[in-house]
């Protein structure tokens, strides 16, 4: 008898877990979510597409003069900031594109003649002829980043400046009071 009403509680107990869990009290909605954020206020939408104009005007100067290659559709921001690359050509060698465009690859923005080649293989991952799309290699995405600082505005602070300048004033914090 004991067994049977022991059965029967722990049956009560996982079936009361089971009901509050699935009632929507505790978690929030990702689309209610998405629905209370706030629009963006006029003066940044404004400087968004300054931006995105500005961008895609130097994109285009950047394929005129051959210094992009694209494979996606649209602005690639990271290849325009770097002062273009050879994404086809990248795709070629198999070597890695740019995370902008290994983002669109996999977004379904590849050009038409890019995505005739395109294709999945046995492990989901995406090809291109046959080759598996992968993002550049740490090392080439660190001289991206170093040429894309180079064309920073005079006045602003890459980030690795600002990360160094906070060493050197702790350094010549102790020399200060060393000669004082």
């Amino acid at each position: 008898m004991r067994a049977i009403a022991r059965s029967l509680f722990c049956l009560g107990l996982l079936l009361a877990g089971y009901v509050l869990g699935s009632l929507p009290l505790s978690r929030p909605s990702l689309l209610q979510a998405a629905q209370q954020a706030e629009p963006l206020p006029n003066a940044i939408r404004d400087r968004l597409r300054d931006t995105d104009r500005n961008l895609s005007e130097t994109m285009q100067v950047l394929q005129d003069e051959k210094r992009y290659v694209p494979a996606i559709q649209g602005l690639n921001a990271f290849a325009t900031s770097v002062g273009g690359v050879d994404a086809v050509a990248d795709l070629e060698s198999g070597q890695g594109v740019d995370p902008e465009t290994f983002a669109g690859l996999y977004a379904g923005q590849a050009l038409a003649e890019v995505a005739e080649h395109l294709a999945r293989d046995a492990e989901g991952h995406m090809t291109y002829k046959n080759k598996i799309v992968r993002v550049y290699s740490s090392m080439r995405l660190r001289q991206l980043f170093s040429l894309r600082g180079e064309f920073a505005p005079i006045g602003a602070a890459s980030t690795k400046r600002a990360a160094a300048a906070p060493k050197k004033e702790t350094e010549a914090a102790p020399e200060k009071g060393k000669d004082e």
